[in-house]
């Protein structure tokens, strides 16, 4: 797992967030904002302004795919541990691929 290309791009990922400047400023603006629980128009443009970047993008889209080979992979280890898969319907087994014994 730690060699998949998802875990990689996630580590690439969060590389670039770290090093984009323009985005460390704009979190470090965000939190002063939200240590002194300032709220606002000014805030709400800082945060709109992170989520338009390119590293804040790839960052979260990179962490949505780990989150979901995480859950994959959580999924199966349960299937062979307990026998339950929670993806099949125990209602129908038409679109199970696991092929789980109803």
């Amino acid at each position: 797992m730690a060699d998949s290309d998802v875990i990689s791009e996630l580590r690439d990922a969060e590389i670039a967030f770290l090093n984009d400047k323009e985005a460390q400023l704009l979190l470090s603006k965000i939190k002063k904002h939200e240590k002194n629980r300032k709220q606002g128009v000014e805030l709400n443009y800082l945060k709109e302004e992170l989520f338009e970047l390119d590293s804040y993008k790839r960052l979260i889209n990179a962490q949505k795919a780990s989150k979901e080979l995480m859950t994959e992979i959580n999924s199966i280890l349960n299937f062979y541990i307990n026998g339950i898969d929670h993806k099949c319907d125990k209602d129908s087994c038409a679109n199970c691929h696991r092929h789980c014994a109803n």
